[in-house]
C-alpha cells in the first residue's frame, strides 16, 4: 500500500503484531522461570522432609534397614514421587517410584545406568553425627505432571490468548480510525493546496501540531503567491507601458510620413531608430533577466584582479561624470596579489548597471562613490563592493528597487528599462550573494524618516557582497 492510510496502517498492524509476539515470548520464558523455581523449591521441601525420617529409622535399627526405611517412608511417598537411597558407597539400597519399591534394573530401564544417574542429578549426603552414612536423592514429577497445575496453565493461556485476540482487535480498530483521519486531513490539506482558488481560500488550523504547521506553510504559501500575483500583474502593466509608448511613438511618426504630414528626413528617420533601439534594448533586458534567473544558469568562476574591476568602472564612468558634472571617485582596498573568484562577464554587467543606475539618479553637483574592500563575515573573508551616490530613496521605496520594471520616478519620465537592478540582484545571486540598500549621511549611518531632515546631505548607499573567495 502506498497511500498515506495504508502505511500508517500496515505500521500499526506490524507493530501491533510485533508487540504481542514479544509479550507471548516473556510469557513462555516467565512460565518456564516459575516451573523451574517450583521444581527446584518442591524438591528441595521434599529432602527436608524425608531426611528426619531416614535418619529416625536409621537411629532404631542401627542401619539402613531396605525394610524399615520402606516402611518409615511410605506415608510420605506419594505416585508423584521417586525416592532413591544409597549407602556410604553410593550403592543402592531402597529404590521407590509411585509408592513402590523397584530392583535396580527395573529403575535403570526408565533412567539408564545408576552410575550416570548418579553423576547428572547429585544426591544429598546423610548425616549422622558429622559421619556421611547415605544419600538421599528425591524429586516430584513435572510440574505438568499435576493436573491442577495442567488446568491452571490451560487457564492462562486461553486468558491470554483471547487479550491477545481482544488486544489486536482493538489495536486494528483504533488503527484504523487514526490511519483514516490522518489520510483524510491530509488528503483535505492536499486538494486544498492543489486547488485553482487556493488564494481566496480560508484555511483554518486544525489543533494538530504538525498539520497546523503545513496550515501555517499553507498562509505562506497563500502570501506569496498574492505578492507574486500582484508583482506579474504590475509587471505585465510595465511591460505594455513600456513598450507601448516607444510603439505608439514609432506608428505615429510612420503615419505622419505616410500621410505626408512629416517629413521622411533624417531627423525623423533617427528619432525612429532611437525608439526602435529602445525597444530591442528593454526585450535584451527580459531576455537576460530571464535567462539568469532560470536555475539551468551556470557562471563560470574566474581568478579576477580587484583592481581591474575598479579601474575597468572608473574608466568606463568618468567621461559620463564629466558631462554631468558629478563627482566621481574609485578605489579598491584589497592586499595585493590577492584575487577573488567570480564571473567578471556577470560582475561587470552587475556593477555597471548599479553605478549606471547611480548616476542616473544623481543630480549635477552631486558625487558617486565606488568602493571595493574585504569583510570579515560568518567566520569567512567577503568582498563587499559599495556603490554611493548623492540622494535619498523614500523608505516605501527601499524594498522594491530590486523589483522588475520597477522605478521610484512614478511618472516613468526616466531613461531606463526599470530592468539594470533586478539583472544586477539576479547575478549576485548566482553567485550566492547579497545586495541591500540603505539611506546613509554624510558619516555612512543609517538614516530614515525625520532623520533626513537633520541630516544635511544624503547618500544611498548599494552594498554587494560576494562570498566566493580565495585570497591568500
Amino acid at each position: 500500500m502506498k497511500t498515506f492510510f495504508g502505511k500508517i496502517y500496515v505500521s500499526q498492524l506490524i507493530t501491533t503484531c510485533s508487540v504481542m509476539v514479544l509479550m507471548a515470548a516473556l510469557f513462555s520464558f516467565a512460565v518456564s522461570v516459575s516451573v523451574s523455581n517450583w521444581n527446584v523449591g518442591k524438591k528441595g521441601d521434599l529432602e527436608s522432609l524425608l531426611l528426619p525420617v531416614i535418619l529416625k529409622s536409621y537411629r532404631l535399627s542401627g542401619s539402613l534397614s531396605p525394610s524399615a526405611l520402606e516402611k518409615a517412608l511410605l506415608p510420605y511417598i506419594t505416585d508423584s514421587l521417586y525416592v532413591y537411597l544409597f549407602d556410604s558407597i553410593r550403592r543402592p539400597v531402597l529404590l521407590l517410584e509411585q509408592g513402590k519399591s523397584r530392583s535396580v534394573k527395573e529403575v535403570e530401564k526408565n533412567v539408564g545406568p545408576i552410575s550416570t544417574f548418579l553423576s547428572l542429578n547429585k544426591p544429598v549426603p546423610i548425616e549422622e553425627s558429622g559421619t556421611v552414612i547415605g544419600f538421599l536423592l528425591v524429586d516430584s514429577m513435572d510440574f505438568f505432571a499435576y493436573k491442577a497445575n495442567q488446568v491452571f496453565l490451560s487457564t492462562m493461556k486461553k486468558a491470554v490468548t483471547a487479550g491477545a485476540v481482544a488486544a489486536v482487535l482493538l489495536s486494528l480498530g483504533l488503527s484504523l480510525i487514526t490511519s483514516w483521519t490522518i489520510s483524510r486531513k491530509s488528503s483535505e490539506l492536499a486538494d486544498i493546496i492543489a486547488n485553482p482558488s487556493l488564494l481566496e481560500m480560508d484555511v483554518q488550523e486544525t489543533g494538530v501540531q504538525e498539520f497546523d504547521r503545513i496550515v501555517k506553510s499553507v498562509h505562506g504559501l497563500q502570501q506569496r503567491l498574492k505578492n507574486e500575483e500582484e508583482l506579474r500583474q504590475q509587471w505585465m502593466q510595465d511591460i505594455s507601458h513600456d513598450l507601448r509608448t516607444p510603439l505608439t511613438a514609432v506608428k505615429m511618426q510612420v503615419e505622419g510620413m505616410n500621410d505626408g504630414v512629416l517629413a521622411a528626413d533624417k531627423e525623423h528617420f533617427a528619432a525612429l531608430y532611437s525608439e526602435l533601439t529602445h525597444i530591442e534594448r528593454l526585450v535584451s533586458n527580459l531576455q537576460d533577466l530571464s535567462r539568469f534567473e532560470s536555475p539551468e544558469m551556470k557562471i563560470s568562476l574566474q581568478p579576477v584582479n580587484p583592481y581591474e574591476i575598479t579601474s575597468d568602472i572608473r574608466d568606463r564612468f568618468s567621461l559620463f561624470a564629466e558631462k554631468k558634472n558629478i563627482t566621481f571617485s574609485c578605489a579598491a582596498l584589497w592586499p595585493e596579489n590577492a584575487p577573488f573568484f567570480c564571473d567578471p562577464f556577470l560582475l561587470q554587467r552587475c556593477l555597471s548597471n548599479i553605478v549606471q543606475n547611480a548616476f542616473q539618479y544623481t543630480k549635477e553637483g552631486g558625487e558617486v562613490k565606488f568602493i571595493l574592500d574585504r569583510i570579515e563575515e560568518d567566520g569567512g573573508v567577503k568582498a563587499r563592493i559599495r556603490i554611493l551616490n548623492t540622494g535619498y530613496i523614500p523608505e516605501v521605496d527601499l524594498p522594491r528597487i530590486f523589483n522588475r520594471l520597477y522605478r521610484g520616478d512614478r511618472s516613468r519620465s526616466t531613461s531606463g528599462s526599470g530592468l539594470g537592478l533586478s539583472i544586477a540582484k539576479a547575478v549576485v545571486s548566482l553567485h550566492h550573494g547579497s545586495v541591500s540598500v540603505r539611506n546613509v549621511d554624510s558619516d555612512g549611518k543609517n538614516i530614515s524618516g525625520d532623520d533626513v531632515l537633520s541630516s544635511g546631505e544624503t547618500m544611498v548607499d548599494v552594498s554587494v557582497i560576494l562570498p566566493v573567495l580565495a585570497v591568500s
